[in-house]
């Protein structure tokens, strides 16, 4: 085998972990900062091209009893096969090497506030190929009460004397 070309693979894997905001806290609310993590006024990595001050800075829909089952529904329909039953990151149909967001814990690659959650849902991540943009599939309206049952299902995880 003198002489023989050798033959090299190299394997390059990109991972994207996809992040939103914590979804424990109130709507509006103040986030604690987490150790570590980049101090307040520096803002989330850019994800999109949608500009955050042309989103309200808080939800325009009340949480109520409603909007959580509008928000539930459209959860099930869109989310829950990548972020899985219970929005931890763990859906079935997750695109292959992706890792979904996990919801409802306090890590939030892209902002945790209502309108950075928006804007993540709404314009997607670039390069899109993990989280697609839903702005042109789902209307606001739709996207508001997800992000309030995700507020929901993240205030049940934190605290499980909640009624469920």
């Amino acid at each position: 085998m003198r002489g023989a070309p050798i033959v090299v693979t190299v394997v390059v894997t990109l991972g994207f972990s996809l992040t939103a905001a914590p979804v424990r806290l109130a709507a509006g609310a103040p986030q604690t900062q987490k150790k570590g993590a980049p101090a307040k006024s520096a803002a989330p990595p850019e994800n999109n091209a949608i500009p955050l001050k042309s989103i309200p800075a808080k939800n325009p829909i009340p949480a109520s009893e409603n909007s959580i089952k509008a928000g539930r529904a459209v959860y099930a329909r869109i989310c829950r096969d990548c972020h899985g039953l219970q929005a931890k990151g763990d859906g079935i149909k997750a695109p292959p090497g992706s890792k979904p967001a996990n919801l409802i814990d306090a890590e939030w690659k892209y902002g945790g506030s209502d309108a950075e959650i928006f804007k993540t849902i709404k314009g997607g991540v670039k390069p899109f190929d993990v989280m697609e943009p839903w702005g042109k599939k789902i209307s606001d309206t739709d996207i508001w009460n997800t992000i309030i049952f995700l507020r929901d299902v993240a205030a049940k995880a934190a605290n499980p004397a909640v009624k469920k």
